[in-house]
This record gives structure tokens, sequence and C-alpha cells, in this order.
């Protein structure tokens, strides 16, 4: 079989290949004492850290609405930092990033330009995307603005409100239900808006971290309605992970000026 070249988005968008994903999730979604972690990295099955997280700046918001920058230590495999957990109540962990992803105008479609590495490239006009060596100076190009959010959430004893709403330069994602309060004894929705409206038709991927052997990872793509709400189809206690990505357009059409991905894991009760 021939080996599948690994392509790489140019500038600070880069992800460390087309399957893996970032993700920050905390040692323990309830903790008892005065400090505690978060974990950080990218990883192709969930919650599966193999290589550290990079080009995310992150911060911490504690139970009074106190912000605190994080700085993370980093192995090969993952990133780890250390939380001070004083007061009582739910702490946010958010990592952001912006970026720039390019696209050449090839024909009548926009793709995506990249670099690859591996076997020899198809033909142009049997890939979706471009390589700098393909595109000049008569080549019509367009830059959008990524803006990529990891989020996740802890609780010292008891839950308290959100300090900050779950946010990502105007894109909003609301739980039904407190994120450390979620169980399999109600549904799981998420209402999510662009610029306080409705983000209808935004993708989303849903994933369990599997707990043994005999449990496969299931990647679950869905996209919100009308009104940006989206009903998860949860029906198992553990950890989740998921994305929340603008729509996919179509290569004919210019992409939007802005791009947006919002990342959160949280942990589901009986």
């Amino acid at each position: 079989m021939k080996r599948t070249f690994l392509a790489l988005l140019l500038g600070a968008v880069a992800t460390t290949s087309m399957a893996h994903s970032p993700f920050v999730a905390p040692y323990s979604y309830l903790v008892d004492g005065e400090n505690t972690g978060i974990v950080a990295g990218f990883a192709e099955q969930p919650f599966d850290s193999e290589i550290a997280i990079r080009g995310y700046d992150f911060k911490v918001i504690n139970p009074n609405g106190e912000i605190k920058d994080l700085t993370l230590i980093n192995s090969k495999a993952m990133s780890i930092a250390d939380i001070e957990a004083g007061q009582e109540g739910t702490y946010q962990v958010i990592g952001s990033r912006v970026g720039d992803i390019k696209y050449a105008k090839q024909g009548n479609r926009w793709l995506r330009v990249m670099n690859a590495e591996g076997d020899t490239l198809a033909p142009i006009a049997e890939r979706n995307f471009i390589t700098p060596a393909e595109v000049n100076s008569k080549t019509q190009q367009h830059t959008v603005k990524r803006y990529d959010q990891l989020s996740s959430f802890f609780t010292k004893k008891k839950v308290s409100k959100l300090n900050a709403p779950i946010s990502n330069q105007g894109l909003n994602i609301t739980f039904s239900e407190h994120p450390n309060h979620l169980s399999l004894a109600k549904p799981l929705s998420l209402k999510v808006s662009l610029n306080q409206k409705p983000a209808s038709n935004y993708q989303i991927e849903l994933e369990k971290q599997p707990t043994s052997d005999l449990e496969k990872a299931e990647l679950i793509t869905l996209v919100t309605n009308q009104q940006g709400e989206i009903i998860l189809p949860i029906t198992a206690v553990g950890q989740y992970v998921v994305s929340v990505t603008s729509p996919e357009q179509k290569a004919t059409v210019k992409p939007n000026a802005e791009s947006h991905r919002s990342i959160l894991s949280f942990y589901v009760n009986p």
C-alpha cells in the first residue's frame, strides 16, 4: 500500500499531522486539595497525548474570577502545568492561538496552501491543496484568520457559576448543564452562536476516551441546526472531547475572512 503523505499547514496554525488534534484536560475533574494540574498535547486517540502542545497561550480563571497565565512544561509526549486550587468552586482552563491559513486559486477552486512530504503528489486536479512551490506571483491568493481555543473545567468540592463565557473571538458555546455536572440522566446539548447570532451548520466532532482494549474510539460527526443547537448522543459514562468548527465551504467559494475552532474536554457522570 502506498504510504500516505504528511501534509502540514503553513504558519502558526500548523497541526502535527492530519490525524492529531490538540486538547487540554485536568488531572481530575473534581479536586479536594490545594494544588492540581492539567495536561495538554496533540493526540490521535482521545486524550492519548503523543506530542507536547505548542503555539497556544494558556490561562486559568479561578472561582473568584481572577485570571492567571499558565506556563506549561513540555516532555516529548505531553505538556503539564500546576494550578493552585485554594478556592472552592469551578476553574476554567483556556488555551488560545491565532494564525493564518493561506489559500490560492487554481482554476475555479480555492485550495489550501500546504507543505507536503512523502510520496510523489497527485496532479493538482486530484487533490484539495496546493504546495508553495506551485504558487506564483500571478496566482490569486487569500488569507484566512484562524482562531483556535482549547477549554476544560474542574471543580474543587462544589460547582460554581462560570466567571467567563466559553467564547472564542465571538464564537460562544453554552452547555445545557454545568460542564462539571454532566450526567447520563439528562440529555446533553450545546448552543453555538457567532457574534450573538445562531451558528448553524457548524461542524461537531465528538469522541469518548476508550477505557479498555474492548472499546474502540468512535468519531461521531454532526452539524448544528438553524438555531445553532446540537444534542450530543452520549450513552456512556466517561471522558469526552468535542470540537466545534466553522462550516466547510465549497472549494469554488472564496473562503470567509475568519474561521473558528473550539475544542472542549469534559466528563459525563452516571
